[in-house]
């Protein structure tokens, strides 16, 4: 009977745009609100200390001291001998650094009281123990 109007079926497809859309907007969401922190090498676990104030200094010497006494100076390894030269060397300029001394919390009390006890036998009395 009626045969010259016959439905015309399309093909079925997905339209990606709008997906492509919304994977963007979910990539620009995590971009802007993942939180970048200060790259150190070094895994120490800070202490937690409740009246802990801002260790953000700009002339600095950042002494960290690992779980088991390893000595860092700026990200680099040091021993006893050459940390003791290199605090000789900062206290002799114009403008003396602030030393910053990360430890791990693990670290025994003795390694970290070497450190603060060179730093004040070189006259560096400005240092501060950095904290969560």
């Amino acid at each position: 009977m009626n045969q010259g109007f016959q439905k015309i079926r399309r093909k079925p497809k997905i339209d990606v745009v709008p997906l492509i859309d919304v994977l963007m907007v979910l990539i620009i969401f995590f971009l802007v609100t993942m939180q970048f922190q200060e790259l150190r090498a070094l895994n120490v676990k800070l202490p937690k200390i409740e009246s802990a104030g801002s260790n953000l200094v700009r002339n600095e010497l950042i002494i960290s001291i690992k779980a088991k006494g390893e000595t860092f100076v700026n990200g680099n390894p040091t021993d006893r001998n050459d940390l003791e030269k290199l605090l000789k060397s900062s206290a002799s300029l114009k403008k003396k650094p602030m030393v910053l001394v990360v430890a791990d919390e693990n670290v025994p009390l003795k390694f970290v009281t070497e450190v603060v006890d060179l730093c004040r036998l070189n006259n560096l009395e400005d240092f501060r123990l950095q904290s969560r």
